[in-house]
């Protein structure tokens, strides 16, 4: 089964079996690369009257994931956005990692994140998905080899620049020469190719 956390996601509580609103934001925090939480905007005047106000949901507080909604227990899961300033917990709202820089601490560009990939019972990032500068090259940076989710690049360990590389490796030619009986030194197992340029 394919979980969703994305906005648009229809929200459903368990005890009345309502709609209660669609996610507008899902918040990355980038010191426990996890998702913390989501924002969504409600119907119907569940925290007055009209509809339009949003509220918020802590991770823990999610009772699943589905292929066509996020369910939770009941209303009193939701907090109020007012509440809770992403901002000052140093929350990330997830789309805007998307297309992010993604830099080797040694500074050499490897690309931009394409797509973000998290455990299914966890919501822990497993590994971001990069596509290279001007190519169709992907490549993979595990959640492990992240040094620095900043605002402007992610920051990544060097070692993972051979495993997420994007750029083309110089091609090795192997070239086969048929050597001269008159060059060949006498050898007790004669040989007829020799490799040149490896």
């Amino acid at each position: 089964m394919t979980t969703r956390l994305v906005k648009g996601t229809a929200v459903v509580s368990l005890a009345d079996g309502a709609t209660l609103g669609v996610i507008d934001h899902v918040y990355f925090d980038p010191a426990r690369l996890a998702v913390a939480g989501f924002t969504f905007h409600q119907r119907g005047g569940l925290f007055g009257v009209g509809g339009g106000s949003s509220g918020l949901v802590d991770i823990s507080d999610v009772h699943a994931f589905g292929a066509d909604a996020v369910t939770v227990r009941d209303v009193s899961v939701i907090r109020s956005e007012l509440a809770v300033d992403a901002d000052d917990r140093g929350y990330l709202d997830l789309e805007t990692l998307l297309n992010r820089p993604v830099m080797t601490d040694s500074g050499t560009t490897v690309g931009r994140v394409a797509a973000i990939e998290f455990g299914d019972a966890s919501h822990a990032l497993v590994a971001l998905d990069i596509i290279g500068e001007g190519s169709d090259e992907h490549g993979r940076v595990l959640a492990s080899e992240i040094q620095t989710i900043g605002p402007d690049m992610i920051i990544v360990a060097d070692p993972s620049a051979a495993t997420v590389s994007l750029r083309a490796a110089p091609r090795r030619i192997l070239r086969t020469v048929d050597i001269a009986p008159s060059q060949r030194v006498e050898q007790p197992q004669p040989e007829r190719l020799r490799v040149v340029g490896a």
